[in-house]
């Protein structure tokens, strides 16, 4: 007869529930070591020579070690971090980010200066979130980055001569007192209830709340819809000209403007241009974190008790990156598509897949582009990213495809990544004719179409996800998504629909599920170490 077990076991039956939460961990789990990266010596992205006869270029450099150090690392990675937690591998994945960057840049630091003051290098920017640094160089700058200890990777980004855009007057808002969330309360948009978002809310008591998401648009406008779930940085005071937080940011209390270097997000209002380009990071927001109130009894938010901050990143997706993780977000919202990368794919591949490791879940729409380009590049940067962004393609209320929804597959073959052809997207959510909270707090019924908001819907739901357990990996996650979601398309996983629509209660369910079962084993995993010492 087992003793111990048996003990175990009607112990285990007369334990309250919340024995089961928050105990300590009985494994110390290794730190993660830096890997170095595979390829060349020196590796030169073409085009930069060829851009250097133009004049000065902007690069981005990689040093020779990374977290994630090959093309074929994130999965394997993965794998080998079976029973780690989310905050956990946040954690660690930071402290190697940081230390691998500071370690490289001190040793490469003199050199760098000497580039400097030769003035063939300018414009330096350091990195941490991928272990390397952007530069503005000319035809002496390019053998300049070659001689410096442990550059490995040179990717060309764009020209040199960039104008920095205008900021204006930055708007903060103040937190104003909410009701207690009641889901009756307010009409919901008619794709809240198709995803059955809204039977998360009443039946699982799951309404986003915890949850940071990013939305990383052009421009946001800003109504009581959304300045009621409108993130506040606590650790920075509004308004007052300081950096409070001492992030080396004056006023980052609502999110950030890298184009501009300002708290100013809303740099488009008032302009001549169209009027969706101003009010597109406004819907986006609006479908993950909008609320009713007493003015438009109407909420839009698939997480209506989630935050939300603006982010604004021009040509610094790093920067925008390392904000998210340093104000521990959620998702990242990126609504847009950039086309003909070519070898600096890997650039971004690499600094969303570190941003992955680090706690982020990044969500693009598929992109809007199958009537107008051939497979495999309707999809692309950041969309067409294998494992780190999860894409949302399109179908309308009916079930059916849109006809402009790019599709899969998409195809790696650059000089770091060689994945091949990858099956893209991972599901579908709603993208025709959907309805538009207007900054007036009006509705407008059937007004927006696009891959735009497929995004955020599927933001919305992961942060729902997140909200019942904040705990889970990314590739746990997206095995519990597609699993759940409903099939619409061709039968199985096909390049149009992915798994199927997004089904946010039964993906919910299965994270509360899955919870309780980790819970019950960590708790048995500990009292058996007390019973057996």
């Amino acid at each position: 007869m087992n003793t111990p077990r048996i003990a175990l076991a009607a112990l285990l039956l007369i334990l309250p529930w919340s024995s089961l939460r928050a105990q300590p961990d009985p494994i110390k789990e290794p730190k993660l070591k830096a890997e170095a990266v595979s390829g060349p010596k020196v590796w030169v992205h073409d085009k930069v020579e060829k851009r250097l006869r133009r004049g000065p270029v902007q690069v981005k450099v990689w040093f020779d070690k990374q977290l994630l150090g090959t093309g074929s690392s994130y999965l394997k990675r993965a794998q080998s971090l079976e029973g780690w937690t989310r905050s956990k591998l946040r954690i660690q994945s930071m402290k190697t980010l940081k230390s691998i960057a500071k370690q490289s840049w001190n040793k490469a630091a003199p050199s760098i200066n000497t580039a400097v003051k030769a003035g063939a290098i300018q414009k330096i920017e350091r990195h941490w979130i991928i272990n390397g640094f952007t530069c503005t160089i000319d035809n002496k700058g390019l053998n300049a980055l070659k001689a410096i200890p442990n550059v490995k990777k040179i990717f060309y980004s764009g020209l040199g001569q960039r104008r920095r855009p205008k900021a204006h007057k930055a708007q903060f808002f103040k937190k104003t007192p909410r009701p207690k969330f009641n889901p009756k309360r307010y009409q919901h948009p008619w794709y809240t209830r198709s995803l059955l978002a809204d039977k998360v809310w009443k039946d699982l008591g799951i309404t986003g709340k915890g949850t940071l998401n990013i939305v990383h648009d052009g421009n946001f406008l800003f109504n009581e819809n959304l300045t009621a779930n409108l993130y506040r940085n606590p650790n920075e005071i509004p308004d007052n000209g300081k950096d409070d937080d001492g992030n080396g940011l004056i006023d980052d209390f609502h999110g950030w403007n890298f184009a501009s270097e300002s708290p100013d997000l809303s740099p488009r209002q008032g302009s001549k241009g169209r009027a969706s380009s101003q009010s597109h990071g406004f819907n986006c927001a609006s479908i993950i974190s909008g609320v009713g109130t007493k003015k438009t009894p109407y909420g839009f938010g698939l997480a209506p008790e989630s935050q939300w901050a603006g982010l604004i990143a021009g040509s610094k997706i790093e920067a925008a990156v390392e904000w998210a993780i340093e104000h521990k977000a959620d998702t990242y919202s990126m609504s847009f598509s950039i086309p003909n990368l070519g070898e600096y794919r890997s650039h971004w591949r690499k600094v969303l897949e570190h941003g992955s490791f680090c706690g982020i879940y990044f969500v693009s729409g598929a992109g809007n582009f199958a009537k107008d380009v051939p497979t495999p590049i309707q999809m692309r940067i950041p969309e067409d990213i294998p494992h780190a962004v999860f894409a949302a393609a399109g179908i309308q209320r009916d079930f059916s495809r849109t006809s402009f929804s790019s599709q899969g597959p998409v195809h790696w073959d650059t000089e770091h990544y060689k994945d091949g052809t990858v099956q893209k997207p991972a599901v579908c959510a709603f993208n025709r004719k959907l309805p538009k909270l207007l900054l007036d707090g009006g509705i407008s019924d059937q007004a927006i179409s696009g891959n735009s908001f497929a995004g955020p819907m599927y933001c919305g739901t992961i942060a729902l996800m997140l909200s019942a357990d904040p705990e889970l990996l990314p590739w746990d996650l997206r095995k519990i998504i597609t699993a759940t979601a409903t099939d619409v398309g061709e039968k199985g996983v096909d390049y149009q629909t992915g798994h199927g629509l997004i089904n946010s209660y039964r993906a919910v369910k299965e994270v509360l599920r899955l919870k309780a079962i980790r819970e019950a084993n960590h708790t048995l995993s500990c009292l058996s170490l007390k019973v057996t010492t």
